[in-house]
């Protein structure tokens, strides 16, 4: 009886589905419910173990839902590109790039806060962390428009975040999407610019001289009845002096 169990032991330990690890990690981050990505393991199983597409009525013998209500769901996971039907056979490649396509988005966004911490000379605070998370996530500001923010910040050595979020809402109002509308915005700025620059340039000689001043023509007569009141004080004064000695 022994030597039977030990052999249907065996037998359950090497009937095993391969599955990734972390899709079973991430799966909710990736939009699936707990039922989308049963209905998943259930159709991967059976195609490791049968090699062929599941019968949906078996498929519903192992689970709490209906063959119409599976139907539905795998319907609803090729719609929203989920999983694919290739060859009679379903395919999670979509899921597994968008997987890889998410660590690499948590990636860039650890390269930014380095980046930020590597230009500024130190590290950031939680505020300013929470900032940049708030810019990608809430703004929707890609990580290489926010790094070009941040070159442009430094090159005018300004090192801070308000700065960095006014460049970002003003090329957000010039609508940049692209690397390439972002160098013909930069041209065109510097087009504006220069005229302006030339300008300045021009006038900053003239305020710095010394203007001279205006003198007035001398008018006959005009000051004659100061002078005349001078005189007469000096002439007091002198008298004053002669009594007192």
């Amino acid at each position: 009886m022994k030597k039977f169990l030990d052999q249907a032991l065996s037998a359950l330990e090497q009937r095993h589905v391969n599955f990734p690890y972390e899709l079973l990690k991430t799966y909710n981050a990736l939009g699936l419910s707990d039922i989308d990505m049963m209905v998943i393991i259930h159709i991967l199983s059976y195609q490791q173990i049968d090699h062929a597409f599941p019968d949906l009525d078996r498929l519903a013998e192992r689970m709490s839902l209906t063959a119409d209500e599976i139907a539905v769901t795998i319907q609803r996971l090729i719609v929203e590109g989920h999983i694919q039907y290739v060859e009679r056979m379903i395919s999670i490649r979509p899921l597994l790039e968008r997987m890889i396509g998410m660590h690499q988005e948590e990636e860039a966004s650890l390269a930014i806060f380095t980046r930020f911490e590597q230009e500024f000379g130190r590290l950031l605070s939680p505020l300013e962390y929470e900032q940049i998370t708030r810019w990608l996530n809430e703004d929707g500001y890609k990580e290489w428009l926010i790094i070009e923010a941040l070159r442009e910040s430094v090159l005018s050595g300004v090192f801070n975040f308000r700065y960095v979020d006014t460049i970002l809402r003003g090329w957000a109002r010039a609508n940049i999407k692209s690397e390439k509308q972002l160098s013909e915005y930069r041209k065109t700025y510097r087009k504006r610019s220069e005229p302006e620059k030339e300008r300045t340039a021009q006038r900053s000689p003239q305020t710095t001289k010394s203007t001279p001043r205006a003198v007035p023509a001398v008018q006959t007569g005009k000051y004659k009845r100061f002078y005349e009141l001078f005189e007469n004080r000096e002439e007091t004064s002198v008298a004053r002096t002669d009594t007192t000695k």
